[in-house]
Parts: structure tokens; sequence; C-alpha cells
């Protein structure tokens, strides 16, 4: 009896998280895609052009890169799973924007939490926005040096 018990609110705790989450997700999605109808990204991704030729990736890599930043890694997985389905990245860009974003996600979020216990926020933003554009650039130096990729395809 336990057991059905213990199953019970296991699949009962994970429908409610997937829920919570599509309460987020989707909306989110939705906005998405009404900025690309309206050429908003493209917008918003053209401000970070010299960025994204330093770190040696597309033009099409800026959003998913700005969403995992902003909004977090789920999101920016999301962004990044979208533009692979479409062709727009090659494993290389992939693998970099992995690099970064597994630095600098959700900067915003985690910026607030540590902030509320001391941190300085300004250090915090800095910071991990450098180390995340240093060790993708050298991770991109390595990759080129010493590897050719395919465009990946999902």
């Amino acid at each position: 009896m336990e057991l059905v018990l213990l199953i019970y609110e296991t699949i009962f705790s994970t429908l409610i998280s997937l829920g919570r989450l599509a309460l987020i997700l989707i909306p989110i999605l939705v906005l998405i895609e009404i900025a690309r109808y309206y050429q908003v990204i493209e917008k918003l991704t053209s401000r970070v052009k010299g960025l994204m030729q330093f770190l040696t990736l597309p033009q099409e890599a800026a959003f998913p890169l700005l969403g995992g930043m902003i909004f977090g890694i789920v999101l920016g997985s999301a962004l990044i799973i979208d533009c692979a389905r479409e062709g727009y990245l090659k494993k290389r860009d992939l693998l970099l924007i992995g690099i970064f974003l597994s630095i600098s996600h959700s900067i915003i979020e985690d910026t607030f939490i540590f902030a509320a216990f001391g941190a300085n926020p300004v250090i915090m933003i800095g910071m991990r926005t450098i180390l995340a554009i240093l060790i993708t650039r050298i991770a991109a130096y390595f990759l080129d040096r010493f590897n050719s990729y395919e465009p990946y395809r999902l």
C-alpha cells in the first residue's frame, strides 16, 4: 500500500512540476515567435554582432545565447534546439553556446538571488560575462585548431 501511495505522489508531483514549467515556457515561446514575426529578434541580435564575431559564432547564435543568459538554461536550451532543427548552427556552434551558457546562464535571476545575500551585482555580472567570453573564445580557438565540425541536424 505504501508503494502505491509513493508512486501516486511521485506521478502527481511530477505532473504538477511539468504544468508549472509549461505555464512559464509556453508564454515565453509564444512571445518569441511573435518577436520573430515582427523581426524584433534581428534588431536585438544585431546589437551583439561584435561579440558574436569575437566568439567566432554566427549571428544566428546570438538569440539562443541572449535568451539563455537572461531567462536561464532551460529557455536557452529550447532556443538552441530550435535553431539546430532549423539548421542554423553547426556542432561547433552548439558546443560553444553550451560552454558560454554553462558559465553565464540566468545571469539576472542569479544576480538578484546572490545580491540578496550581500554579493556585489556589478562584480557578479561582470565577472561571469567576462569569464564566459574568455573561456568560450579559448574553446573556439582549440576547436578550430584541432577539429572540423559538420552542420548538426536534429
